[in-house]
């Protein structure tokens, strides 16, 4: 049976290029077909189980990836934001590996329709030396964030966005660490280039088999 990741999709090729190569890798991890698919698209591989990579609630989940899923006759599985905790664990690791002795700001696309998001990042607080949230699309800011660090003598910070694939998105992100008044600032990979990502993704899909 074909596995199908449905992204969001984006005008960035960026993007499309990044869930594509994911799709080939979760094929030669699982050993099965695994096809990338976007909400733009006007069908789905029909009989295919569909794995929607959104890490937010919200109109898409709710209505578009439904009605796309239900109109291509394929299964709708549990959207990816269903693993908020093992997202965040995987990103931890990531920012750790050398050292716990970081300053870690997560930058999520807004707070709204992303709390289990946000609960899992508090929940582990204790991996980091210290650890905050910041939003791209509401308040607290990344830039308000990094402003208020940086008054507070807090450095080096490492910005960890909260997205999946590159694109326009996180070009907002870097837009927004640039207009702050930091200037120690890392930005580290978006969540599909870190290790394991394709691993977890592999695990959801073998999970509903």
């Amino acid at each position: 049976m074909i596995k199908t990741l449905l992204a969001h999709g984006s005008s960035d090729s960026a993007h499309g290029a990044q869930v594509e190569a994911l799709a080939k890798h979760v094929s030669n991890l699982i050993g099965e077909e695994v096809r990338a698919a976007f909400l733009s698209d006007e069908r789905l591989p029909a009989g295919s189980v569909v794995l929607p990579l959104f890490l937010g609630a919200g109109k898409h989940l709710s209505e578009d990836v439904p009605t796309l899923v239900a109109a291509s006759g394929a299964t709708l599985l549990p959207s990816l934001n269903e693993y908020a905790e093992q997202l965040v664990t995987m990103a931890c690791n990531q920012l750790t590996r050398e050292s716990t002795r970081i300053h870690a700001l997560f930058a999520i696309y807004r707070y709204s329709g992303f709390e289990p998001l946000v609960a899992a990042i508090h929940s582990a607080n204790s991996r980091c030396s210290l650890v905050a949230t910041a939003s791209l699309h509401s308040e607290p800011s990344l830039t308000s964030v990094l402003n208020r660090w940086q008054s507070d003598g807090v450095g080096p910070i490492t910005v960890q966005p909260m997205l999946l694939f590159g694109g326009h998105t996180l070009g907002r992100l870097q837009a927004m660490i640039e207009d702050a008044s930091a200037t120690d600032v890392l930005l580290a990979p978006v969540l599909s280039e870190c290790d394991g990502f394709a691993a977890l993704i592999a695990g959801c899909l073998k999970a509903q088999s």
